[in-house]
Parts: C-alpha cells; structure tokens; sequence
C-alpha cells in the first residue's frame, strides 16, 4: 500500500466514538440483521444532513444510506434489502427527511432501483482538504 493510500491512524477510535454518540441521538440510524448465531450478517446506517432550505427539498433535512453490507455467507436472501428498508422507514416515520442519497456499487445498484431510488443527472464530485 503507497503511504498516500494508508488510512489516518486513528480512524477506528474516531468512528467508535461517533457511533457511540450518534447512534444514541436523533440523526442517525443503523439497522442489522442477525444470524442464527447472534452474529451481525447484514446492516444499513442512515444519517441526517442539513442543508439550505430549497424548492426540491423544502426542509434543507436530506439522508444519507450508507454502510450497507452483508456477509458472504449470509448473501442473496434478502437481509441487506431488509435493512435498507428499516433505515428507509426511520428516515419516512421518524425524520423530516424530503431526500435521500446512496452511493451504489454495481453490485447493489438493482436492489436500490427496486427501492425505487433513481440515478443522477450530477455525479457526485470530491475534493479532500488536506488535515
């Protein structure tokens, strides 16, 4: 691995902490299925973004889904499409959410159509500040 591509040592605290705070209040959401075992198989997170008030999206409150992942073992029977629909129900039921937002691998781009998210006239576009 070229040092430009390591991770920033610490990460892992950083996002424990967070997960520890954020999933304790009203902005985020992480639902996961678990195995026969009581192990984690499959999970989806949401998180709340505010932005500017604007004609598409009259709150400014826009969602994110990310993290959604299944385990090998435990793919093709539906539990990442579960989890995607839990956080989907927090964001409709609980929040005041008008958008949401993904970043979909081919691999999981069916199962968000289906959900019936569409894709984008603008791709995404990121600048990384340097810290």
């Amino acid at each position: 691995m070229c040092p430009a591509s390591r991770p920033a040592h610490g990460w892992r605290d950083a996002a424990a902490e967070w997960l520890r705070r954020e999933l304790d209040g009203p902005n985020a959401c992480a639902v996961v299925a678990q195995g026969i075992d009581g192990r984690v198989v499959a999970a989806a997170m949401g998180t709340l973004r505010f932005e500017t008030p604007s004609p598409t999206n009259p709150s400014g409150v826009s969602a994110l889904v990310n993290n959604v992942a299944t385990q090998p073992e435990a793919r093709r029977r539906g539990l990442a499409r579960e989890c995607v629909v839990g956080v989907l129900d927090w964001l409709r039921d609980d929040t005041s959410a008008g958008v949401v937002e993904l970043f979909a691998t081919g691999e999981g781009a069916g199962l968000y159509e289906d959900l019936g998210f569409t894709r984008t006239a603008w791709p995404a576009m990121r600048l990384r500040l340097p810290r």
